[in-house]
């Protein structure tokens, strides 16, 4: 969702009711945040290509 590959851990918005959560599907991300978001997940891909050989 909102363009994270699966597989990387990152924070969503969530509803929450009864113990459930429901990922907030469509919210608006403006460029401002689009940008950090990206950026965010461009330094979550380094750091895991950088450890992937200590993973097998």
């Amino acid at each position: 969702s909102y363009g994270i590959p699966e597989g990387v851990i990152f924070g969503f918005a969530v509803t929450t009711e009864n113990g459930e959560y429901t990922l907030v599907k469509d919210l608006p991300v403006d460029d401002f945040s689009q940008k950090y978001i990206d950026k965010t997940l461009a330094e979550l891909e380094e750091e895991r290509a950088g450890v992937a050989h200590l993973l097998g």
